[in-house]
C-alpha cells in the first residue's frame, strides 16, 4: 500500500526575507503492506496506514502493476481499516482460519511483509508466544488500547506490521499490528477469521461502514 501526497514547492529570496508558495507535486512518502481478503478486491490493512486523509492510496500488485485504490470504511474499534480497487482481473484470496480457538502456543507462524519498503513479498517465521494480549500501541496521530492479541517472536518490522500472518496451511490467521521498539522479537497481530471477514463485508456493503 503506497501512500502519495502533494507536497508544496516554495521560492525563496537569495537573502531568505521571504517565502512562498509556487507549486506541489505529488510524491511517494511512505509504503506499507496490506492483503486482499475477497474476489471483488477489497483490501484489509490498519487503520492508521490511511489515517491521512490528505493522502491518496494506490496498491502495488505481484506484478508491479500500481492501482489506484479507496478508502471504503475504517473500524474505529480495532486498528483495521477497509481498501478496494477496480480492476477485471479475477484472483483467489488468501484463506482465513475458521476459529482462533484451534491456534496452540508455539505454533509456527510466517509473516509476509514488503521488507524495508522495497524487498516485496519477504517473509520471516517463528512461533506463537502467547495468546490474548492487551498492549497501548502508540503511531504519529494517537495511542490506542488494544485487546485480545497474538504475540509472535516471528520479525515484525515497520512495514510488514500490516500483512497477514498465516500457518503452516497457508491460512491467514492475524493481521500484525504493533511492535515494542524496546525489545526484539516482540510483535502482536489482530485476530481474524473467515467469521469476522464476513461480518466486516457485509456490514460494508449493507451500511457503508463497519457496525
Amino acid at each position: 500500500v503506497v501512500i502519495k501526497k502533494d507536497l508544496p514547492l516554495y521560492r525563496q529570496d537569495p537573502f531568505w526575507f521571504f517565502r512562498e508558495q509556487v507549486w506541489s507535486i505529488k510524491k511517494q512518502i511512505w509504503g506499507w503492506s496490506g492483503f486482499i481478503i475477497s474476489k471483488d478486491w477489497y483490501i484489509l490493512t490498519n487503520k492508521h496506514v490511511v489515517s491521512d486523509e490528505s493522502s491518496t492510496y494506490t496498491v502495488i500488485m505481484k506484478s508491479w502493476e500500481e492501482i489506484d485504490a479507496q478508502i471504503i470504511a475504517i473500524d474505529k474499534m480495532t486498528d483495521l481499516a477497509i481498501l478496494k480497487i477496480n480492476t477485471t482481473k479475477t484472483l483467489t484470496p488468501l484463506k482465513v482460519v475458521e476459529t482462533s480457538e484451534s491456534l496452540k502456543i508455539w505454533e509456527f507462524v510466517i509473516a509476509i511483509w514488503n521488507a524495508l519498503w522495497e524487498f516485496q513479498n519477504s517473509v520471516s517465521f517463528g512461533v506463537l508466544s502467547w495468546k490474548n494480549r492487551t498492549i497501548e500501541a502508540w503511531n504519529i496521530y494517537q495511542i490506542e488500547k488494544l485487546t485480545w492479541l497474538l504475540q509472535t517472536d516471528a520479525a515484525i518490522n515497520p512495514w510488514n506490521s500490516w500483512g497477514p500472518l498465516i500457518n503452516l496451511n497457508w491460512e491467514v490467521i492475524w493481521i500484525n499490528t504493533a511492535i515494542s521498539w524496546d525489545w526484539q522479537w516482540l510483535g502482536f497481530s489482530i485476530p481474524l477469521t473467515q467469521k469476522k471477514i464476513d461480518y466486516i463485508l457485509n456490514s460494508i456493503k449493507k451500511y457503508n461502514t463497519i457496525k
